[in-house]
């Protein structure tokens, strides 16, 4: 799945459940981030989860200091290094975010 099909998934709540991992949440970010400012992609992305955790039941799920957490990291990495091109070379060459936990 591309990156709009993935954001229009998620946006639409038809993102099955056991698609969206860790790795999911991390490229959310990311593609939220791309040509956006910090502040603008962390409403996009707590809207999009909260809509997304509520259509699943899960609504709890939702943590707001993780969200912001995993946002200023992705964002500084994107600042230090760029956005590596595209979500596949992000992913590959920040291997570590997908086992940090805030």
């Amino acid at each position: 799945m591309n990156d709009g099909e993935f954001l229009r998934a998620l946006e639409t709540c038809l993102l099955p459940a056991s698609e969206f991992g860790h790795a999911a949440h991390v490229r959310a970010a990311y593609l939220y981030l791309r040509g956006t400012e910090l502040d603008v992609a962390i409403d996009n992305v707590r809207r999009t989860l909260q809509r997304y955790v509520a259509h699943l039941g899960c609504a709890d799920r939702y943590d707001e200091t993780m969200t912001k957490a995993y946002m200023a990291i992705i964002h500084r990495r994107m600042v230090e290094k760029g956005d590596a091109g595209g979500w596949a070379a992000f992913a590959r060459a920040n291997q570590d975010l997908f086992t940090i936990r805030v």
